[in-house]
C-alpha cells in the first residue's frame, strides 16, 4: 500500500466487510455478539478461499506470494460474499408474526385425501 488511494480502498473494503456481518435485533439495533459470532463463523472460509486464491496467483505469477494487504483484499471480498449469502440466509428463516403469516394453501395431494374422505 504505496498511494493513499490504495489505502483508502482497504478500509473501504475491510468496513465493507463489517457491513456485511452486521447482524440486527427486531427492533433494527445492532447485535455486537451475533456479529462477532457470525464473523467468526465466517472467517475459516474466507481464510480457506483466500489462502487458495493465492497460491494459485502464486502459482500463475511465478514471482512469489502476493503482499499481505492484496491477500487481506481477498480475504474481505470472500468475507463479504459469505456474510451477504449468510445475511439473505437469516433474514429468510425470520418468522413472520402470526397474524401476518401467509396461510399456506392445501397441495393437490391433501385435496384429493380430503376428497376420498
Amino acid at each position: 500500500m504505496k498511494t493513499l488511494r490504495e489505502k483508502i480502498s482497504f478500509i473501504l473494503t475491510a468496513l465493507a466487510y463489517v457491513l456485511f456481518h452486521l447482524v440486527l435485533n427486531e427492533d433494527r439495533s445492532i447485535d455486537y455478539m451475533k456479529t462477532f459470532q457470525q464473523m467468526i463463523i465466517t472467517a475459516p472460509y474466507a481464510i480457506g478461499f483466500a489462502y487458495i486464491v493465492a497460491v494459485v496467483f502464486r502459482h500463475l505469477s511465478g514471482k512469489g506470494w502476493l503482499p499481505w494487504d492484496r491477500i487481506l483484499r481477498v480475504f474481505f471480498t470472500v468475507g463479504i460474499l459469505f456474510g451477504f449469502y449468510l445475511s439473505i440466509y437469516h433474514s429468510a428463516g425470520r418468522r413472520l408474526p402470526p397474524d401476518e403469516q401467509v396461510q399456506k394453501s392445501p397441495s393437490a395431494v391433501e385435496r384429493f385425501y380430503k376428497w376420498l374422505e
